[in-house]
């Protein structure tokens, strides 16, 4: 009777530890993920205030150029521009990505410029250096929806109403004009580019991700179920239909947004990164 006893004991202490080991397992798997509600639209809007600040020091590493400034509340994976002021005019020197933040004192990487690239004006000669001004949050007041239907798209625009969303159609065509189906990590940002698009917004299976346009890197993710989810037009919504036209860039192209909450989770969760 005892033995028994004892089983039955260890048997529920076993079964606890595994429900206690799930509960834990499910609360750290959603640590990087807030519920979305009123007081988010202060955040978001926060997003879309240019912020600016002067470079401290610029120094060289593994073949990169970086930059400190002050910490503007700027988050990592942001990017901005670095402008030199010439007296008579002041040109954009190079873009950055913000890869640190301190409690005072914020490192970005300096890249390229190629936000609204124009191939037929002049691309100033110049290098950054200390007392540069630094801005981002410049084309943050514009943003794309990439929504499974027109329901989802609806609410998200509806929900960030300060915020210039540019039609998914105009993506849908960007697309279309690059003989591609899916926004990846490489045509997106091009878009981006194209309109002048400084946020993207993507209803995932759980969550709604917002994303540096410039770079896909992910900046927040709020926790979300999205509206009819048998409801679905892929590559996302749109209110125009694209096959391609027939093209055989389009037959090749990668498709893997057919399966468009596999594929929009893992561009939420990885951001930049290669999709699986």
């Amino acid at each position: 009777m005892l033995f028994f006893l004892y089983r039955n004991c260890f048997i529920l202490y076993i079964i606890r530890s595994i429900a206690l080991s799930l509960l834990f397992l499910l609360y750290f798997m959603t640590l990087d993920a807030k519920e979305l509600n009123e007081d988010d639209n202060e955040f978001i809007r926060s997003l879309t205030q240019p912020q600016s600040g002067e470079i401290l020091e610029v120094y060289d590493k593994n073949g990169s150029k970086f930059v400190t400034f002050s910490n503007l509340d700027i988050k990592v994976g942001e990017n901005g521009i670095i402008i030199r002021d010439l007296g008579t005019y002041q040109p954009i020197v190079a873009n950055v990505i913000v890869v640190h933040t301190e409690k005072a004192k914020a490192t970005a990487k300096v890249i390229p410029f190629d936000q609204l690239y124009q191939p037929f004006l002049p691309t100033p000669n110049l290098i950054p250096q200390v007392g540069d001004r630094m801005v981002f949050r410049s084309f943050n007041n514009k943003a794309f929806i990439i929504a499974p239907n027109e329901e989802n798209y609806t609410a998200i625009k509806e929900k960030f109403s300060f915020i210039e969303f540019v039609s998914s159609d105009l993506l849908m065509g960007f697309l279309n004009s690059q003989g591609k189906h899916d926004p990846s990590i490489k045509t997106l940002p091009k878009a981006c580019n194209e309109y002048g698009v400084g946020l993207v917004f993507i209803v995932g299976s759980q969550y709604l991700g917002v994303l540096n346009c410039n770079n896909l890197e992910s900046i927040i993710k709020y926790k979300y179920d999205p509206i009819n989810k048998r409801s679905i037009k892929t590559p996302f919504y749109t209110r125009v239909n694209f096959d391609g036209g027939g093209s055989l860039t389009y037959v090749l192209s990668s498709k893997k947004s057919k399966n468009y909450f596999l594929y929009y989770d893992n561009m939420i969760d990885n951001g930049g990164k290669e999709q699986n």
